[in-house]
């Protein structure tokens, strides 16, 4: 039976970065909070129990590092690797994701019964990408000026300093609840998914849920079986 078909979506290659993006994610997530809201009763707990202070300070550049050498990862990978490049073409916008996203919401608040015909990465994937690659680069690049904050200043104002404590600050409240949350939610927790989903595991997906929610890569993968079942 077809939805005993699995498929293979993600490579061992990318579901390696998703884990390290994964594993980096929240200890920055977890220590930067605890540090931006050290004065809360849950900043106390939280830093007590990562061993103090100087603990988390450790932790929290760890996790720092192990972003920026996964964010090199991707980047050769992307660049050169034929897989990875043809990957990274397939998420570049276009103006069928913005169409297919106006699609979406109609679909959802059930003013179209017409669920739109997306290829392998559909327009919130493709947000969540970018909003990833975005995000990570603004962190490293507040982290590393923060990290050197010393050397820094001696090439640049006080006031650029402050600017950059403010926006990685801030910038780690908006990963943790846009992205963290809400990529959460469409992958693992929404109900047809609940509890999880095990594709960021082993990369496979069932060829039923592929044919559902991505026709137009179902088409170009398997269009014989299309022809056939025609």
């Amino acid at each position: 039976m077809e939805e005993q078909i699995t498929v293979m979506r993600f490579t061992r290659s990318q579901r390696v970065q998703h884990f390290l993006l994964l594993i980096s994610f929240i200890i920055l997530i977890i220590t930067g909070l605890a540090l931006k809201y050290h004065d809360s009763w849950l900043g106390k707990l939280i830093i007590n129990l990562e061993g103090g202070i100087i603990a988390r300070g450790l932790f929290h550049r760890f996790a720092a590092v192990l972003l920026i050498i996964t964010a090199f990862y991707h980047f050769l990978y992307i660049t050169f690797t034929r897989y990875g490049h043809d990957e990274f073409l397939s998420v570049l916008p276009e103006w069928k994701d913005f169409k297919d996203a106006f699609q979406s919401v109609k679909y959802a608040l059930g003013l179209s019964s017409e669920h739109p015909q997306v290829d392998k990465y559909a327009p919130q994937d493709k947000f969540q990408y970018w909003a990833v690659v975005a995000g990570s680069l603004v962190m490293i690049a507040t982290g590393l000026i923060l990290w050197y904050q010393n050397q820094a200043m001696i090439i640049l104002p006080k006031w650029i300093i402050d600017i950059t404590q403010v926006v990685h600050g801030y910038q780690g409240v908006i990963i943790a609840v846009v992205i963290l949350l809400w990529h959460l939610y469409i992958v693992h927790l929404s109900p047809k998914r609940f509890p999880m989903s095990r594709i960021w595991i082993d990369g496979k997906i069932s060829l039923e849920e592929l044919k559902a929610e991505h026709p137009l890569e179902y088409e170009r993968r398997y269009k014989s079986i299309s022809n056939e079942e025609k």
